[in-house]
């Protein structure tokens, strides 16, 4: 296969090579060159983006559903237009994330994204991301309440069966019934154990950490807040560093102010941005339905129409770097980190994608000055410029 030459300003983490060129061969990164140091060209297919920046494929680990597909459809061709949706985002990995539902629904789904991970997609599924049933009903926020229950040997013994194989991360509340005690035996298997959707109070948090979990579900949301005299789960994820922690960086989800306070205490080694999408990503205001609930989506908040609970949200990774970038000051490679490298590590994935150097798969998302996409490029193939 020919080599290809990616030219632009290249973002690495921790600086921008303006001019810079990325040369892929096969489906992997073969070196990455400032413009002083390039390399001949002759012979090689070559994409000049001029002043854009070429970034390394967005990663999101947490997503319900776009285009009007849900992960909980079970279907391929859901989770195929859910991964076409991600590339045009700029997003080449994604991790399909499950609702409360009966273990069955949630095996359905889960057996539907092990049979797509075996075939094309635009954009490549990473794992599973259970995010329900074991949770707090006083912090379901969106979740049915009527699958929500705690962990127990059967439920446990079943998911541990149906995620056999799969890199998976689980949503656990500490405090409910005795799922603190079940923290170590999902380590144990292999599952990422996330703090979410829980009530728990400082202690008790930072207990469930001592026991194996080593991820927040979209920190500030859903969980305990913080007071002077008792910090609740946010202050434990903010005041530990064995925790990395999602953020929606939508202005809806987390004020502006409380975003940059997280960014600023955990770093963007700790912080990862997702999207929490819903079905209604990639289209418009509307009604929609999620895990059998009734949601109202309007001026680009989805909310229940019971209540009024944030319900996900339609935002995209690239606009949530573009948030990052306007509401913290950072410069452009930590923005992007958070949304690449970070999140890589986190999978354990951080040898083979997450940044652009030499041996990795080349997987690159192109973007204009206002990280608009311009292409995305999976494991060196061009094929998905927009």
């Amino acid at each position: 296969m020919d080599k290809i030459a990616f030219m632009g300003n290249i973002v690495l983490p921790d600086r921008v090579l303006e001019g810079g060129i990325v040369i892929v061969e096969e489906e992997k990164i073969a070196g990455v060159f400032p413009k002083d140091q390039l390399p001949p060209l002759e012979g090689m297919v070559r994409h000049n983006y001029g002043a854009s920046y070429i970034t390394p494929g967005f990663i999101d680990l947490h997503l319900h559903g776009a285009m009007g597909r849900d992960v909980m459809d079970g279907t391929d061709e859901s989770l195929g237009e859910i991964a076409a949706h991600q590339a045009r985002c700029g997003v080449t990995g994604f991790v399909p994330t499950t609702l409360a539902a009966p273990l069955s629904s949630m095996k359905n789904a889960v057996d539907s994204i092990r049979a797509a991970m075996a075939g094309p997609l635009r954009s490549e599924i990473l794992a599973v991301h259970l995010e329900a049933p074991f949770l707090s009903l006083k912090k379901k926020g969106a979740q049915n309440p009527e699958f929500i229950r705690p962990v127990d040997p059967e439920a446990m013994s079943a998911i541990l069966e149906f995620c056999g194989g799969l890199k998976t991360i689980i949503t656990v509340a500490p405090e409910v019934g005795d799922n603190l005690s079940f923290i170590p035996a999902l380590r144990d298997r292999g599952l990422l154990v996330s703090i979410g959707h829980s009530d728990a109070s400082y202690d008790l948090a930072i207990k469930s950490f001592e026991q194996g979990i080593t991820h927040a579900t979209h920190l500030y949301n859903a969980m305990s807040g913080f007071l002077p005299r008792e910090p609740g789960v946010i202050g434990a994820v903010l005041d530990s560093d064995r925790v990395t922690a999602e953020l929606i960086a939508d202005g809806i989800h987390v004020h502006p102010a409380a975003l940059r306070l997280a960014v600023r205490q955990k770093g963007v080694d700790r912080i990862c941005l997702i999207t929490d999408s819903m079905n209604a990503a990639g289209l418009g205001d509307g009604e929609y339905a999620v895990g059998g609930l009734d949601v109202l989506v309007k001026d680009g908040q989805a909310r229940l129409k019971d209540g009024g609970a944030l319900a996900g949200s339609v935002l995209t990774l690239n606009k949530s770097v573009r948030n990052i970038l306007q509401w913290t000051g950072l410069p452009v490679p930590q923005a992007v980190r958070m949304a690449s490298l970070t999140p890589a590590r986190v999978l354990g994935l951080d040898r083979e994608i997450g940044s652009l150097e030499a041996g990795k798969l080349a997987n690159l998302a192109v973007f204009d000055r206002d990280f608009n996409v311009v292409a995305t490029i999976l494991r060196g193939r061009s094929g998905l410029q927009l």
